[in-house]
């Protein structure tokens, strides 16, 4: 079971996420538990005729992006997290995975392939499940339970919280069909985006609701997760840094002073919109710097394919210490420090290298907000 200062911090697997996590050290992982989704892969959306480039269909995109993860990905994920998280325990997601109309088959090969190779390098995988999923997935799901005993994540979406009294008959034929025990399943409840800064905001309300689930406190463990970051940085200015609440954190502090049936577990999608959208991947990323603060995102914003910008933002953020947490705070501090000084060089001579990538930037935010949260959860009393 977690204490009380355990974090779950919901990623998908993508480099940035890696990167973050494998910069960790040991005490800081011990202190949380990543809930991974994996995600389908990117493949290039062109093809080359008579040396020109050719848009591929969507339909010869989607070949090719599930031939890769078959052929490629799904070999890789095993080794994948050892290298980046290790032997600690952590969750696994399958449900982004798709393919058209074997959507189903492919999670099920999928889970049939990563937890056994993983178990097998010592790997401690805690498969997610929804209400919701197909019989066989739950089946899947169930059987590795039996053979490996890592446990189950049951992920419970505000949809299943619209009725509790039907949410705990579905929660207890589900026990019951699979002969399950409470006490082996970590109940999460995932609101994702569905907050508000007003009072009574929906992160309250689903909040009050997951105390009506039967037997509360007999789960293994209780996690609340929710995600405010925006989509996009639509509704920030060039040159002006703007503060965005971090709602899910502020929301789980007032939850935390109440006296409730039981407390959860901190989770969030770190800085990151937590619907995911696979289109986006194809999208150029700005320069953008979001960077995680006492309750607020300080977002520097910049523009796409304009590196300078970053290292501009990097030197203002660096110079301002009432909210940079120094260099030595973290790994992701450490790189925005040095790109903080490397301005100096570029902007004598634009053409050299080193102001980074899209990924290395998203890379250093979220490990910077994840040494960040741990912080503020073993600071409570």
């Amino acid at each position: 079971m977690f204490n009380s200062k355990h974090y779950i911090p919901i990623l998908k697997w993508k480099r940035a996420e890696q990167e973050a996590l494998k910069a960790l050290e040991e005490k800081e992982k011990d202190a949380m538990t990543p809930l991974i989704e994996l995600v389908m892969p990117t493949v290039d959306p062109f093809y080359k005729k008579e040396n020109k480039r050719v848009k591929k269909t969507q339909e010869e995109m989607l070949t090719g992006i599930v031939k890769k993860f078959k052929e490629e990905r799904i070999n890789k994920i095993p080794e994948e997290l050892l290298q980046c998280w290790g032997l600690t325990s952590i969750f696994l997601d399958f449900t982004l995975l798709y393919e058209d109309q074997f959507t189903t088959q492919l999670k099920i090969d999928s889970l049939n392939k990563i937890i056994p190779i993983g178990s097998s390098l010592g790997l401690k995988i805690i498969p997610v499940l929804n209400l919701n999923d197909d019989k066989e997935i739950k089946k899947t799901i169930c059987l590795l339970f039996e053979k490996y005993k890592q446990g189950i994540c049951l992920r419970i979406m505000p949809s299943d919280l619209v009725d509790v009294e039907e949410l705990n008959v579905k929660i207890k034929t589900f026990l019951s069909d699979y002969r399950l025990h409470r006490e082996n399943i970590d109940l999460l409840i995932d609101i994702k985006d569905k907050e508000s800064e007003k009072e009574g905001s929906q992160y309250l309300q689903f909040l009050a609701k997951s105390q009506k689930i039967e037997h509360l406190t007999e789960w293994r463990n209780f996690i609340f997760a929710s995600g405010s970051f925006p989509e996009d940085l639509s509704g920030c200015r060039l040159d002006e840094p703007k503060f965005l609440p971090r709602l899910g954190w502020k929301n789980w502090l007032h939850v935390k002073s109440q006296k409730i049936v039981r407390t959860p577990n901190f989770a969030d999608y770190t800085i990151r919109n937590p619907i995911f959208k696979d289109y986006l991947q194809y999208y150029s990323s700005t320069t953008s710097i979001k960077y995680t603060v006492n309750d607020d995102w300080l977002i520097m914003k910049g523009k796409v394919r304009e590196y300078g910008l970053y290292l501009v933002n990097a030197k203002l953020l660096v110079e301002d210490t009432s909210y940079f947490y120094g260099e030595n705070f973290s790994w992701g501090d450490k790189n925005i420090a040095q790109k903080a000084k490397h301005y100096y060089q570029y902007r004598k001579n634009p053409l050299i290298k080193g102001t980074g990538r899209a990924e290395d930037w998203i890379a250093w935010g979220i490990n910077h907000h994840l040494m960040l949260v741990i912080n503020q959860i073993s600071s409570l009393p």
